[in-house]
């Protein structure tokens, strides 16, 4: 079923078409060269949320790291304790064995929205939407990390979700963890966040510290319950909203895996919590998922699918949660049913369908107008009702109420509801005849 677009998702649209205040990216594209399993291709982003899927090689964890690297730093030193430098670069990332042969001849375009460029002749006022390139030459390194645009970027990765009694440096310092009086200075919006995800009520939340290292303490039902005894999904949050609250306002938080560790009700609050982040903080928000969950709860052109055909990237956007998960199950991941009277009209139709369209349709020859209209009333006593059309063929178009009426004639009750859906889901061949004779008179026309 299309996604239908809140007031929330609109204003975060109308706010992430029309600023240049914080550097925001609006394309990316490997423009040349291979990066891991990534070959040529480009993603538009016009929509602050980005949710990217794949099955296990496809390139999803490259992608982020490309994306993580398209800035340069504001600050001196980066929001994440444990990070040297204030900011990423492709080293950070892309590590190698002696063994294996270095990745080169490589080019990236980064389309970025901006008010600070220098005049050019396509940007004469140094405001809109222009494009930096990093590339590294055979045998060279990456050109010129400082000249990139400053924005904050934060990178969160799968390590979040390793629970502190798992980490051998938290349980190493367990009886070192103290409160040393620095806060964030967002703990009630973290603690309110994380609390509404999860369904708890926190009555108190802080992060205690030892050396680069923090463990999360709350106060739930009169108990203190620290980092070592919270869910693996619990303490992941607590580190996401701390991330999301306590970074510079516009800067461009990255998270692989996103859903690690919820179940699906919090799945759904917490891209409804990501949303509300983003809108208040001006926050462009990219990640990957494996939940259909996930992907359903963000606008269609927010969806990107990458799949790997015979060494080629492809990417598809706009795709529904059924049959991006339907390819990543093996199952059958055809989104639309489409059903028609005949082998001629099956063919026709197929002709006449991109090859990326009908791919994700299955075209199935169910015989005359009288068993297509029962067929559809047998849909609609099941109850699967979205996910199917009937062509029937163009002479029947003047038969509408007889087609309609052997329908009815199936069903018990709910004849109203039905008329209107069967209305909605049936269309008909080109011209007034049966397709063989509209395809013959049109080839001696």
């Amino acid at each position: 079923m299309k996604y239908r677009e809140s007031q929330t998702d609109l204003s975060l649209r109308k706010w992430f078409s029309n600023s240049l205040e914080h550097a925001l990216l609006r394309k990316v594209a490997l423009e040349h060269g291979r990066l891991r399993s990534l070959s040529s291709f480009e993603i538009k982003i016009d929509y602050p949320l980005l949710a990217i899927a794949g099955r296990n090689g496809s390139g999803k964890s490259t992608l982020l790291a490309m994306i993580a690297c398209a800035y340069h730093s504001v600050e001196d030193k980066h929001i994440m304790s444990g990070k040297k430098k204030p900011y990423y670069t492709f080293a950070d990332f892309f590590i190698q064995h002696s063994d294996e042969v270095p990745q080169e001849g490589i080019a990236i375009g980064y389309h970025i929205a901006h008010n600070n460029w220098t005049p050019s002749k396509t940007l004469p006022t140094g405001k809109g939407i222009g494009r930096q390139i990093r590339f590294k030459k055979k045998g060279g390194k990456w050109n010129n990390y400082d000249k990139r645009v400053k924005r904050q970027v934060i990178f969160l990765g799968i390590e979040r979700i390793v629970p502190h009694s798992e980490k051998s440096q938290s349980k190493s310092y367990a009886k070192l963890f103290i409160f040393n009086g620095h806060e964030l200075g967002c703990e009630n919006e973290i603690r309110e966040n994380v609390g509404y995800i999860l369904n708890k009520k926190y009555d108190d939340f802080k992060f205690v510290s030892h050396s680069r290292y923090r463990l999360p303490i709350v106060t739930h039902e009169g108990k203190t319950i620290s980092g070592f005894n919270m869910g693996a999904g619990e303490n992941a949050l607590f580190e996401i909203f701390s991330i999301l609250y306590s970074a510079e306002p516009g800067a461009l938080i990255i998270v692989d895996e996103i859903e690690l560790g919820l179940h699906a009700e919090a799945q759904v609050k917490l891209i409804e919590r990501l949303k509300s982040a983003s809108h208040k903080r001006k926050l462009q928000i990219i990640f990957t998922t494996h939940s259909d969950i996930i992907f359903g709860c963000i606008p269609d052109d927010a969806r990107v699918y990458i799949e790997n055909v015979n060494s080629k990237t492809i990417i598809n956007t706009e795709i529904s949660p059924e049959y991006a998960f339907g390819k990543l199950s093996s199952e059958n991941s055809q989104e639309l049913d489409v059903l028609v009277e005949d082998v001629v009209a099956a063919k026709l139709l197929s002709s006449v369908l991109p090859s990326n369209i009908r791919s994700r349709l299955q075209i199935e020859v169910i015989g005359s107008a009288s068993s297509l209209s029962r067929q559809m009333a047998a849909i609609f006593q099941r109850g699967k009702k979205n996910k199917v059309i009937t062509i029937f063929d163009g002479d029947q178009k003047r038969l509408y109420k007889d087609n309609l009426k052997c329908a009815h004639s199936m069903l018990e009750k709910n004849h109203e509801e039905f008329t209107q859906w069967f209305s909605e889901n049936i269309n008909y061949m080109p011209g007034d005849e049966w397709p063989e004779k509209w395809i013959i008179s049109k080839n001696l026309g």
